[in-house]
Protein backbone atom coordinates (compact mmCIF):
# COMPACT_ATOMS: atom_id res chain seq x y z
CA UNK A 1 0.00 0.00 0.00
CA UNK A 2 1.15 3.53 -0.77
CA UNK A 3 0.52 6.56 1.45
CA UNK A 4 1.06 10.29 1.54
CA UNK A 5 0.92 12.34 4.74
CA UNK A 6 -1.08 15.57 4.90
CA UNK A 7 0.18 18.69 6.72
CA UNK A 8 -1.96 17.78 9.75
CA UNK A 9 -0.44 14.31 9.95
CA UNK A 10 -3.20 12.24 8.35
CA UNK A 11 -2.06 9.34 6.21
CA UNK A 12 -3.94 8.94 2.94
CA UNK A 13 -3.78 5.60 1.14
CA UNK A 14 -3.80 5.53 -2.65
CA UNK A 15 -3.13 3.19 -5.56
CA UNK A 16 -2.17 3.84 -9.17
CA UNK A 17 -2.74 1.84 -12.34
CA UNK A 18 -1.73 2.45 -15.94
CA UNK A 19 -0.22 5.58 -17.45
CA UNK A 20 -1.28 8.72 -19.26
CA UNK A 21 -3.45 11.62 -18.14
CA UNK A 22 -4.42 11.29 -14.44
CA UNK A 23 -7.95 9.98 -13.86
CA UNK A 24 -8.71 10.38 -10.17
CA UNK A 25 -11.72 8.72 -8.52
CA UNK A 26 -13.01 9.17 -4.97
CA UNK A 27 -15.14 6.47 -3.35
CA UNK A 28 -18.54 6.69 -1.70
CA UNK A 29 -19.30 7.15 1.99
CA UNK A 30 -18.29 4.18 4.18
CA UNK A 31 -16.54 2.55 1.21
CA UNK A 32 -12.88 2.59 0.17
CA UNK A 33 -10.76 2.64 -2.96
CA UNK A 34 -11.56 -1.07 -3.32
CA UNK A 35 -14.98 -0.14 -4.71
CA UNK A 36 -13.30 0.70 -8.02
CA UNK A 37 -11.83 -2.76 -8.64
CA UNK A 38 -14.46 -3.70 -11.26
CA UNK A 39 -13.42 -0.72 -13.39
CA UNK A 40 -9.65 -0.75 -12.88
CA UNK A 41 -8.75 -2.73 -16.00
CA UNK A 42 -10.98 -0.72 -18.33
CA UNK A 43 -10.13 2.72 -16.95
CA UNK A 44 -6.37 2.18 -16.69
CA UNK A 45 -5.86 1.15 -20.32
CA UNK A 46 -5.39 4.72 -21.51
CA UNK A 47 -5.13 6.68 -18.28
CA UNK A 48 -3.13 6.94 -15.11
CA UNK A 49 -5.90 5.78 -12.80
CA UNK A 50 -5.54 7.04 -9.23
CA UNK A 51 -7.89 5.83 -6.50
CA UNK A 52 -7.63 6.78 -2.84
CA UNK A 53 -9.15 6.44 0.62
CA UNK A 54 -10.57 9.63 2.09
CA UNK A 55 -9.63 10.33 5.69
CA UNK A 56 -11.73 8.20 8.01
CA UNK A 57 -12.10 5.45 5.40
CA UNK A 58 -10.28 2.32 4.32
CA UNK A 59 -6.63 2.29 5.34
CA UNK A 60 -6.33 6.08 5.66
CA UNK A 61 -6.07 7.67 9.10
CA UNK A 62 -9.26 8.36 11.07
CA UNK A 63 -8.71 11.33 13.41
CA UNK A 64 -10.81 11.27 16.57
CA UNK A 65 -11.56 14.97 16.50
CA UNK A 66 -14.71 15.71 14.51
CA UNK A 67 -13.28 19.11 13.67
CA UNK A 68 -10.67 17.34 11.54
CA UNK A 69 -13.34 16.54 8.94
CA UNK A 70 -14.81 18.93 6.38
CA UNK A 71 -15.48 18.81 2.67
CA UNK A 72 -12.96 21.59 1.90
CA UNK A 73 -10.48 19.73 4.08
CA UNK A 74 -10.97 16.50 2.17
CA UNK A 75 -10.50 18.37 -1.10
CA UNK A 76 -7.26 19.70 0.41
CA UNK A 77 -6.25 16.10 1.17
CA UNK A 78 -6.76 15.28 -2.50
CA UNK A 79 -4.67 18.27 -3.51
CA UNK A 80 -1.90 17.12 -1.18
CA UNK A 81 -2.04 13.64 -2.72
CA UNK A 82 -1.89 14.86 -6.30
CA UNK A 83 0.92 17.29 -5.56
CA UNK A 84 2.83 14.52 -3.81
CA UNK A 85 2.65 12.16 -6.79
CA UNK A 86 3.00 14.83 -9.51
CA UNK A 87 -0.54 14.38 -10.85
CA UNK A 88 -2.04 17.86 -10.47
CA UNK A 89 -1.89 19.23 -14.00
CA UNK A 90 -4.71 18.42 -16.45
CA UNK A 91 -6.24 15.73 -14.24
CA UNK A 92 -9.72 14.29 -14.66
CA UNK A 93 -11.36 14.49 -11.23
CA UNK A 94 -14.32 12.34 -10.26
CA UNK A 95 -16.14 10.54 -7.52
CA UNK A 96 -19.24 8.70 -6.43
CA UNK A 97 -21.78 10.27 -4.03
CA UNK A 98 -19.66 11.42 -1.05
CA UNK A 99 -16.65 11.13 -3.35
CA UNK A 100 -18.43 13.29 -5.90
CA UNK A 101 -18.84 15.95 -3.25
CA UNK A 102 -15.09 15.90 -2.68
CA UNK A 103 -14.46 16.01 -6.43
CA UNK A 104 -16.77 18.97 -6.89
CA UNK A 105 -15.21 20.87 -3.99
CA UNK A 106 -11.73 20.19 -5.42
CA UNK A 107 -12.85 21.41 -8.84
CA UNK A 108 -14.32 24.62 -7.41
CA UNK A 109 -11.09 25.19 -5.48
CA UNK A 110 -8.74 24.38 -8.39
CA UNK A 111 -10.63 24.82 -11.67
CA UNK A 112 -7.56 25.63 -13.76
CA UNK A 113 -6.04 22.23 -13.03
CA UNK A 114 -9.10 20.11 -13.85
CA UNK A 115 -9.32 18.72 -17.37
CA UNK A 116 -12.80 17.26 -16.82
CA UNK A 117 -15.18 16.53 -13.95
CA UNK A 118 -17.06 13.27 -13.33
CA UNK A 119 -19.93 13.25 -10.84
CA UNK A 120 -21.59 9.90 -10.20
CA UNK A 121 -24.66 9.64 -7.95
CA UNK A 122 -23.85 13.04 -6.48
CA UNK A 123 -25.33 16.50 -6.25
CA UNK A 124 -24.93 19.78 -4.42
CA UNK A 125 -26.32 20.35 -0.97
CA UNK A 126 -28.91 22.91 -2.01
CA UNK A 127 -30.87 24.56 0.76
CA UNK A 128 -31.16 21.42 2.89
CA UNK A 129 -30.36 22.41 6.49
CA UNK A 130 -27.70 20.37 8.34
CA UNK A 131 -28.99 17.58 10.56
CA UNK A 132 -26.21 18.24 13.02
CA UNK A 133 -26.23 14.70 14.36
CA UNK A 134 -24.77 11.38 13.30
CA UNK A 135 -27.13 8.45 12.62
CA UNK A 136 -26.88 5.69 15.20
CA UNK A 137 -25.40 3.22 12.75
CA UNK A 138 -22.29 5.40 12.28
CA UNK A 139 -21.73 6.40 15.89
CA UNK A 140 -18.61 5.19 17.71
CA UNK A 141 -16.67 5.08 14.41
CA UNK A 142 -14.50 8.20 14.41
CA UNK A 143 -13.98 8.21 10.66
CA UNK A 144 -17.59 7.71 9.64
CA UNK A 145 -18.88 10.13 12.25
CA UNK A 146 -16.53 12.83 11.02
CA UNK A 147 -17.15 12.13 7.35
CA UNK A 148 -20.92 12.12 7.82
CA UNK A 149 -20.80 15.51 9.52
CA UNK A 150 -18.54 16.78 6.72
CA UNK A 151 -21.23 15.81 4.22
CA UNK A 152 -23.97 17.18 6.43
CA UNK A 153 -22.36 20.61 6.79
CA UNK A 154 -20.65 20.91 3.41
CA UNK A 155 -20.83 24.23 1.58
CA UNK A 156 -23.57 24.53 -1.01
CA UNK A 157 -21.70 24.91 -4.29
CA UNK A 158 -24.76 25.32 -6.50
CA UNK A 159 -24.09 28.98 -7.22
CA UNK A 160 -20.53 28.20 -8.31
CA UNK A 161 -21.40 25.56 -10.91
CA UNK A 162 -21.84 28.08 -13.70
CA UNK A 163 -18.21 29.15 -13.45
CA UNK A 164 -16.95 25.62 -14.12
CA UNK A 165 -16.31 25.61 -17.85
CA UNK A 166 -14.53 22.26 -18.14
CA UNK A 167 -16.42 19.28 -19.62
CA UNK A 168 -18.46 17.48 -16.98
CA UNK A 169 -20.10 14.07 -16.90
CA UNK A 170 -23.06 13.46 -14.61
CA UNK A 171 -24.17 9.85 -14.07
CA UNK A 172 -27.21 8.95 -12.01
CA UNK A 173 -29.50 6.01 -11.40
CA UNK A 174 -33.02 5.74 -12.74
CA UNK A 175 -34.31 4.79 -9.30
CA UNK A 176 -32.17 6.84 -6.94
CA UNK A 177 -34.24 8.69 -4.33
CA UNK A 178 -31.12 9.96 -2.57
CA UNK A 179 -30.26 12.51 -5.28
CA UNK A 180 -33.45 12.72 -7.35
CA UNK A 181 -34.38 16.09 -5.89
CA UNK A 182 -30.97 17.59 -6.59
CA UNK A 183 -29.92 16.17 -9.94
CA UNK A 184 -31.56 19.05 -11.83
CA UNK A 185 -29.49 21.55 -9.85
CA UNK A 186 -26.27 20.05 -11.13
CA UNK A 187 -27.57 19.37 -14.64
CA UNK A 188 -28.80 22.93 -15.08
CA UNK A 189 -25.87 24.52 -13.27
CA UNK A 190 -22.92 23.01 -15.15
CA UNK A 191 -22.67 24.72 -18.55
CA UNK A 192 -20.68 22.05 -20.39
CA UNK A 193 -22.11 18.79 -19.20
CA UNK A 194 -23.30 15.41 -20.41
CA UNK A 195 -26.10 13.82 -18.39
CA UNK A 196 -26.24 10.01 -18.39
CA UNK A 197 -29.19 8.14 -16.92
CA UNK A 198 -28.21 4.63 -15.84
CA UNK A 199 -31.28 2.45 -16.36
CA UNK A 200 -32.36 -0.08 -13.74
CA UNK A 201 -30.01 1.45 -11.13
CA UNK A 202 -30.55 2.99 -7.73
CA UNK A 203 -27.82 4.73 -5.72
CA UNK A 204 -24.38 3.38 -6.61
CA UNK A 205 -24.50 3.01 -10.38
CA UNK A 206 -20.81 2.15 -10.71
CA UNK A 207 -21.30 -0.95 -8.58
CA UNK A 208 -24.59 -2.07 -10.10
CA UNK A 209 -23.61 -1.80 -13.76
CA UNK A 210 -19.81 -1.47 -13.61
CA UNK A 211 -18.96 -2.14 -17.24
CA UNK A 212 -21.67 0.13 -18.63
CA UNK A 213 -20.55 2.81 -16.16
CA UNK A 214 -16.93 2.49 -17.28
CA UNK A 215 -17.98 2.59 -20.94
CA UNK A 216 -19.93 5.81 -20.41
CA UNK A 217 -16.91 7.38 -18.72
CA UNK A 218 -14.50 6.29 -21.45
CA UNK A 219 -16.76 7.51 -24.25
CA UNK A 220 -16.99 10.86 -22.50
CA UNK A 221 -13.22 11.10 -22.06
CA UNK A 222 -12.63 10.10 -25.70
CA UNK A 223 -14.95 12.91 -26.78
CA UNK A 224 -13.16 15.37 -24.50
CA UNK A 225 -9.80 14.42 -25.99
CA UNK A 226 -11.18 14.66 -29.52
CA UNK A 227 -12.61 18.11 -28.89
CA UNK A 228 -16.18 16.92 -29.49
CA UNK A 229 -19.02 18.83 -27.86
CA UNK A 230 -19.97 16.70 -24.86
CA UNK A 231 -23.25 18.44 -24.09
CA UNK A 232 -26.39 16.36 -24.18
CA UNK A 233 -28.40 13.70 -22.43
CA UNK A 234 -28.58 9.95 -22.88
CA UNK A 235 -29.74 6.78 -21.19
CA UNK A 236 -27.76 3.55 -21.07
Amino acid sequence: MAFITTPDGVQIRYQEFGSGRPLVLAHGFSASLDMWWPQVDALSQGHRLIVWDARGHGASSAPRDRAAYSMPGMAADLRCLLEGIDAVEDAVIGGMSFGGQIALQYTVDHPADVRALILSDSTTRGDTPPRGEVPLMFQDDYGLEGAFLAMDSRPDLTSQLGALQMPALILYGEYDPMIAAGIDRVASGLPNRRLVLMRYCSHGTSGQRPMEWADAVLRFLDDVDAGIDVRGEEAV
